[in-house]
């Protein structure tokens, strides 16, 4: 493999694999590690409290009736389609509309 300056040498680069381990090595030794994880936990996990806010936020009650019209406003708008595709396949069968 060839290496140059200003090149990007992909995978398996034992030059930035090095540099990159040294840089954990000294985030450890540093004491980071504690205060990053605090910091990525609030990203990851909610605290308790917040997060049966969110999950009761994203709840959602539905009428039957909603659910109807909401399937009603889909059927009426796919039905043209389907009607002109069935009408497409009669016609290349050469089959009559009923």
């Amino acid at each position: 493999m060839k290496t140059g300056k200003g090149r990007n040498p992909g995978e398996g680069d034992k030059v930035s694999a090095r540099q990159y381990n040294r840089e954990v090595r000294e985030f450890i030794a540093d004491g980071k590690v504690d205060e990053a994880a605090r910091d990525a936990a609030f990203f990851v996990e909610p605290p308790p409290a917040e997060a049966r806010a969110r999950k009761s936020s994203h709840a959602t009650k539905v009428s039957v009736d909603e659910l109807v019209a909401k399937g009603r406003t889909l059927i009426d708008r796919v039905r043209p389609i389907v009607e002109r595709v069935v009408e497409s396949v009669r016609s290349r069968l050469h089959l009559r509309s009923s």
